[in-house]
């Protein structure tokens, strides 16, 4: 992430139509759209590259965010932290454009950019007024096909990141993420952090950084998503001109082929100077190779962790005074998924808070959740789905997130419906199969 330095633990809590046709004079723009409820336009270049336009008439922003399918899961692991390294770097000048001149242009036009790397993906999103659409897409269009990485640039990034790794290792949340995803799993590609090691963040060398540019940059494993006040049938030829240019075939397989060997019951304690003890709970969860059970693990997350009115707010913090704050949350991973419960609380009551929580937990495993209950459920989700589409940076976040773990519009576009038809004895078969108590893994941050 650039420039912002967001909490890893916020990062996780972190999402029947018209046909519409449109004819465009390049012959070599292949038209294969659909109008679905959320007004998604689907389009594809000539080299590969896809297109999804949602337009919004009423909108004086538009938002241009293109998504790299790859991250750290999919990364050689003795340079772990490359996709990360690289997101530094693609800020750093291009062939025409140096170091800080991309950062003027932007923000001359009241522009405003960022990127972001996870372990699936990483993305670079840029909001301006509508005016200025061509400039965004000059723009970002040069940063994604011609970065210079200057190997002067290289080492001032290098002790960049060295220090926000730690930093990260400073901040008891970060931290414990971080140790989190690596311990809950033996083996598994999205245990290798984002950031990378330092031994792994000094091994990345230009050279290495140039390659894998070149191998995972290419128009097949990107997609470009454009949101705001324009329409398709005006920016798609300029679109077309700038990112249908680019000619970088896909050299490297984007989905790794590394096995899954989880752990159970794995507990593990680090001290670090803070006042109160942090703690993570994790158990096995489905992901998107079983997108049937996706739907009720999310409403199980807002049930037991989601708000003040969720059960472990109200039973573990209000009723029995054991900790400071306490959550759930249900993290959409394309493999190995992982069902996550946080809370911070005074050290000297660790055996209370923990066995606190998985009475809840096995609470929702013994009897289905009422009717009001997941009424409320369904009313909440579906309002922070909803509230996530307000901002075209929301919108195009949430539309590139999940086409670029699932290749395809309708998981988005069905979501709410899917969700509405979730049953009581849904969430609770849901339950049953992945939150076992004694399989829980517990990671502590606790005082010196």
């Amino acid at each position: 992430m650039r420039k912002k330095n967001i909490s890893i633990l916020f990062l996780i809590m972190v999402l029947s139509a018209l046909p519409i046709a449109c004819r465009f004079i390049r012959t070599n723009v292949r038209t294969n759209q659909k109008m679905g409820e959320t007004g998604v336009k689907k389009f594809k270049l000539g080299n590969g590259m896809t297109i999804l336009v949602v337009e919004n008439p009423d909108s004086s922003v538009v938002t241009l965010d293109v998504w790299v399918n790859t991250g750290s899961a999919t990364e050689p692991k003795e340079i772990n932290g490359v996709s990360h390294f690289l997101e530094h770097m693609l800020f750093k000048g291009t062939a025409t454009r140096i170091a800080g001149e991309i950062d003027r242009e932007i923000e001359n036009v009241g522009g405003v950019w960022n990127g972001a790397t996870s372990v699936e993906f990483t993305h670079y999103f840029l909001t301006v007024a509508t005016q200025f659409v061509d400039t965004a897409i000059n723009t970002l269009s040069d940063v994604i096909a011609n970065a210079s990485i200057d190997p002067n640039e290289v080492e001032r990034e290098r002790r960049v990141i060295l220090e926000e790794y730690h930093r990260q290792q400073d901040d008891p949340e970060q931290f414990l993420m971080a140790e989190v995803f690596w311990n809950s799993f033996e083996k598994s590609p999205v245990r290798w952090p984002v950031l990378g090691v330092p031994d792994t963040i000094n091994s990345i060398s230009r050279e290495k950084l140039c390659h894998y540019y070149t191998d995972r940059y290419a128009p097949s494993n990107m997609v470009l998503v454009v949101v705001g006040g324009v329409r398709a049938k005006d920016i798609m030829p300029m679109i077309q001109e700038k990112f249908g240019s680019l000619q970088r075939p896909l050299n490297v397989a984007s989905v790794s082929e590394e096995k899954t060997v989880r752990r159970e019951g794995y507990v593990a304690e680090y001290k670090k100077p803070v006042k109160e003890a942090y703690l993570v709970l994790t158990f096995a969860a489905p992901d998107l190779s079983m997108p049937y059970e996706i739907y009720p693990a999310d409403l199980l997350s807002y049930i037991l962790g989601e708000g003040r009115s969720s059960r472990l707010y109200e039973r573990v913090k209000e009723k029995k005074n054991l900790v400071s704050n306490i959550a759930a949350n249900f993290p959409t991973h394309r493999r190995d998924g992982i069902f996550v419960i946080f809370a911070t609380f005074d050290y000297e009551k660790k055996e209370q808070v923990i066995k606190a929580i998985l009475e809840e937990v096995q609470n929702l495993r013994n009897e289905p959740v009422g009717g009001d209950e997941l009424d409320k459920a369904k009313r909440m989700l579906t309002n922070h789905f909803i509230f996530g589409q307000e901002t075209t940076s929301g919108r195009s976040a949430e539309v590139g997130f999940y086409y670029t773990l699932t290749g395809d519009t309708r998981f988005e576009e069905e979501y709410l419906g899917k969700i509405k038809s979730v049953t009581a004895e849904d969430i609770q078969k849901v339950a049953v199969s992945y939150l076992v108590p004694a399989s829980a893994n517990i990671f502590i941050v606790r005082p010196k």
